[in-house]
């Protein structure tokens, strides 16, 4: 079928107008959408990261998993490798500070900012436990855990000798040794000073922290990132975090397990008992259900009268209301009526007045109606008729 045999099928024009309009709508309600979309529009920040700050944020929180692990490894072989309480709890606060600060550090709003401030917890780490006051906590595996530090110390190192230049290196190596010197760690809590201020006051006031916070997918994509790294350690932080209260309060591993044992214990001799002694069970089950049907049948006695009670007092007090109630409906009624009637008398009062000084107006206005022309009329032909009388009276 070609498209003339088409039209000449077609019954009429007219039968094609509905259509005509109903796409004509279409095409201009979807004018009308694609106008309001150019009207309604996201702008984006027009700066987005330079290539040195998002690299330095990739690579920094890729290093701070990294150092998390790698802390966390060693601490658990140096707990499993020494019976001492004391060093075993110092290995549990060690995991546990180094990924709270490391994961603190990565996640600085500018990005920079988040290497460095790794950077300087990665060499004051390594600083703390070879010749500051964290030398002696691990005894025996001191050295293991200096060899750690110094690993990730010198890790982070080749990481930001790959971001920016060797003069922004050299100056940024200067920074960190001089924080690390001047701000090192006491206690394996990582109390630690702040490092953006310190490069605020070391670059002077006039120096932006922040040149630019991204595009929006940049700032998903770093939200995102965030929400993805802490909840990777979340868990094993509150895990950490419990055995470590639980340690601190003098509870072992060995003294719960040696508790849950006796439990099961107690637990398994009740089961031999009631097997042992089923009629004793018995008659105890039957004796508490007797006592429980008891109670529960005064129970619901008791309610029961009181409901009555509760019915009784609720019937008077409604028989009284409604009798109040039809009182003063009868003394409304009353009063209601006794303003109509003087309403209504006082009423036909007032037109019978009305009407009465209507009459007396009209007939008061006709008086003046008809007898103002009447006595002119009578004056003046009483006038003419005087004077010709004059005129007749004068002699010839």
């Amino acid at each position: 079928m070609t498209r003339n045999d088409r039209f000449e099928r077609t019954p009429s024009v007219t039968e094609h107008r509905p259509h005509f309009a109903l796409r004509a709508a279409t095409v201009a309600a979807l004018l009308a959408a694609l106008a309001a979309c150019s009207l309604v529009s996201l702008k984006s920040p027009e700066k987005p990261l330079s290539t040195r700050d998002l690299n330095a944020r990739i690579l920094t929180r890729e290093y701070s998993a990294h150092f998390v692990s790698a802390t966390g490894q060693t601490a658990d072989q140096i707990a499993k490798a020494i019976d001492d309480p004391a060093i075993r709890l110092n290995a549990l606060r060690w995991k546990i500070s180094a990924a709270r600060k490391s994961q603190r550090a990565a996640s600085q709003m500018a990005p920079m900012m988040g290497l460095l401030d790794t950077w300087a917890l990665a060499v004051q780490m390594s600083d703390f436990f070879t010749s500051g006051e964290g030398q002696s906590l691990f005894g025996p595996q001191q050295d293991a855990a200096a060899a750690t530090a110094a690993q990730l110390a010198r890790e982070i190192e080749t990481l930001a000798r790959r971001v920016g230049t060797p003069e922004e290196f050299a100056k940024n190596q200067q920074f960190i040794t001089r924080f690390a010197q001047d701000n090192p760690l006491q206690t394996l809590d990582f109390a630690r000073a702040s490092i953006v201020e310190a490069w605020s006051r070391d670059a002077g006031g006039e120096v932006k922290l922040v040149d630019s916070l991204g595009t929006v997918p940049e700032a998903l994509a770093d939200a995102g990132d965030r929400v993805r790294m802490y909840g990777d350690t979340g868990p094993e932080l509150v895990v950490w975090q419990a055995q470590l209260a639980a340690q601190e309060s003098g509870v072992s591993s060995q003294e719960v397990k040696a508790a849950l044992r006796r439990f099961d214990e107690r637990i398994d001799q009740l089961n031999a008992m009631i097997n042992s002694t089923p009629q004793l069970v018995s008659h105890a089950v039957r004796d508490a259900s007797t006592r429980f049907d008891s109670s529960w049948a005064r129970m619901v006695y008791d309610v029961h009268v009181e409901e009555g009670n509760l019915s009784a007092t609720v019937s008077a007090e409604r028989q009284a209301a409604v009798s109040a109630l039809d009182a003063e409906r009868a003394a409304l009624a009353a009063d209601a009526a006794r303003i109509a009637n003087q309403v209504i008398a006082d009423t036909g009062e007032q037109v019978h007045r009305l009407v009465r000084d209507a009459l007396i107006l009209v007939i008061v206005l006709a008086m003046v109606v008809l007898g103002v022309p009447f006595a002119a009329g009578y004056f003046v032909g009483r006038a003419h008729h005087r004077n010709r009388r004059g005129i007749t009276a004068q002699p010839e």
